[in-house]
């Protein structure tokens, strides 16, 4: 069963998205705190999937940071957010995805199945 990381601060869109990957068969690390790119080094998911919004500062800049270090640029990181003006931030932060909440289930288990394998 892969393994994927889960970084939310919304305990309903946390615990959402953690039972819909469950539901499809993924271990789930949820995380609503900052998290540094070592703990992420020692998860090590198959995908990160991050909001936009975090309480400790911007999801792109933490995906950035886990784009650019050399334990963790290999992992694949979705990048979400209930904003859809957001899609030129997946180029700088180098995020494989970026998925406009509400998202459509399909296409988003279908893109963490893609990134996972």
């Amino acid at each position: 069963m892969k393994k994927l990381l889960v970084i939310e601060d919304n305990a309903d869109s946390r615990n959402t998205v953690s039972t819909i990957l469950q539901d499809a068969g993924y271990t789930v690390v949820s995380i609503n705190r900052y998290i540094s790119v070592l703990e992420i080094h020692g998860i090590n998911p198959a995908v990160a999937v991050i909001d936009f919004l975090l309480p400790f500062g911007l999801g792109d800049d933490l995906c950035f940071e886990i784009k650019s270090h050399e334990l963790t640029k290999h992992i694949p990181v979705i990048l979400h957010s209930s904003s859809t003006a957001l899609e030129n931030i997946v180029g700088k932060c180098k995020a494989d995805i970026f998925i406009a909440r509400p998202f459509d289930l399909g296409r988003f288990l279908a893109e963490v199945e893609r990134l996972a394998a």
